[in-house]
């Protein structure tokens, strides 16, 4: 166990790096006193990050930022964290994006920590684990790239808060109207966040105000004998339990696989959604030229990935309505790629079409048994081609869309 006395912020971000670059996985817990944090790692990323004190009244703000319009869950799936287990099944069932899973990890991670960096001392210990490191839990977590925006915004505030005399303030209290500041403060707006139940992170969020510029406010207040801040509980948890289903067993047993680059090879030439979306992997720029001549101009939009793998966290990200699969690429088994993307619970649906010069009947039946849903000559030809989408798309959940005409 490690006691950091010195920069906090420069110690994570170099406790972060090593993990990333060893592509750990397991628990970095820091804690000071009665207060603890606990950043889940996998393969060097951060998944998500918890807190002893307002576990789940930072989630509930952190939604209410970036998902306001989501319908959560009520129960998990695993024993994961069970806000991350949340943000999987609304990846994965389509409810939100990739952005938005992130973003909620980045604002959980950023309240937690900024929190920590105000404090004098902090202890760290690293439990590793051997957890499995599915695809689409790599991508459902934040790259190194990712975390140094965190971790700056942290610095950020860390020194405004030192700048307007807050060390003795901490985020989490609640600040509460005394009797002299009923009679001073008569402004209704800001009396109704003066009551004990609004941290300075609510009211920062309700306001839409920086923290420190509202903290500052908020101190002034307390010195003149208007306010007194509180110590206030956490939420309960909005899960019921623990679910065993076919669709969780199916996910929760992904074979492990290997973690890809960070490059990806990606192209969305267009990005205003004109019908819907087909995703075409292949290694070759002039089938995906060709692809494009045939498929934009019937009027559907293309999402071009030369590399599977490098491109896997993209594709999560706009869920393509229907995938067209190369068999044979340098660097990728199209019917590996095939059956990843079905064990995969955001493709489990998807329909797929492998494109190939290869068209024996073995071929066809190995292309079925991995998954894929039908089986196309390379070349295509155009008409072909978009009756073959048409077929499968017709039968797609969305509605309210026109299909091109073969």
């Amino acid at each position: 166990m490690n006691v950091i006395s010195g920069d906090f912020i420069t110690y994570l971000q170099q406790e972060l790096d090593r993990l990333y670059e060893q592509k750990a996985t397991g628990e970095l817990i820091l804690s000071h006193g009665n207060i603890s944090v606990t950043i889940f790692i996998l393969a060097g990323r951060i998944q998500y990050v918890t807190d002893s004190k307002h576990r789940v009244r930072r989630w509930q703000r952190s939604i209410s930022l970036h998902c306001h319009d989501w319908i959560l869950p009520t129960q998990i799936l695993n024993s994961q964290p069970w806000e991350y287990d949340f943000l999987y099944q609304g990846l994965s069932q389509k409810k939100i994006t990739l952005n938005q899973a992130k973003s909620v990890i980045k604002t959980v991670a950023e309240e937690c920590l900024s929190e920590l960096a105000l404090l004098p001392q902090i202890k760290a210990e690293w439990l590793e684990h051997d957890r499995i490191k599915s695809a689409f839990s790599y991508f459902l977590s934040l790259s190194l790239p990712e975390i140094h925006p965190v971790l700056n915004q942290i610095d950020q505030l860390h020194q405004e808060w030192r700048k307007n005399g807050l060390d003795k303030l901490r985020p989490s209290l609640a600040p509460n109207l005394l009797e002299k500041g009923k009679i001073t403060i008569n402004n209704v707006a800001q009396q109704k966040y003066l009551n004990g139940e609004f941290t300075i992170w609510d009211i920062a969020l309700k306001l839409k105000q920086s923290i420190a510029k509202v903290a500052h406010s908020l101190i002034n207040w307390e010195e003149k004998g208007l306010i007194e801040f509180k110590n206030i509980n956490d939420l309960p948890a909005p899960i019921h339990k623990i679910v065993e289903t076919t669709t969780t067993k199916k996910s929760a047993v992904v074979n492990p696989v290997t973690i890809p680059s960070e490059a990806n090879s990606f192209d969305t030439s267009d990005n205003s959604k004109q019908s819907f979306l087909i995703a075409c992997i292949d290694d070759s720029a002039i089938v995906i030229h060709n692809l494009r001549t045939i498929l934009v101009p019937a009027g559907f939009e293309i999402l071009s990935i030369n590399e599977p793998m490098a491109g896997f966290g993209k594709l999560i990200e706009h869920k393509p309505d229907l995938i067209l699969l190369d068999l044979n690429m340098p660097n990728a088994n199209g019917y590996s790629v095939c059956k990843f993307l079905r064990e995969t619970p955001v493709f489990v649906d998807t329909p797929i079409i492998i494109l190939t010069a290869q068209d024996s009947s073995i071929d066809r039946t190995r292309a079925k048994l991995v998954g894929a849903n039908d089986f196309i000559n390379k070349p295509p030809e155009a008409q072909a081609l978009i009756a073959l989408i048409n077929r499968y798309l017709k039968s797609s959940k969305k509605t309210g869309k026109n299909l091109a005409s073969a």
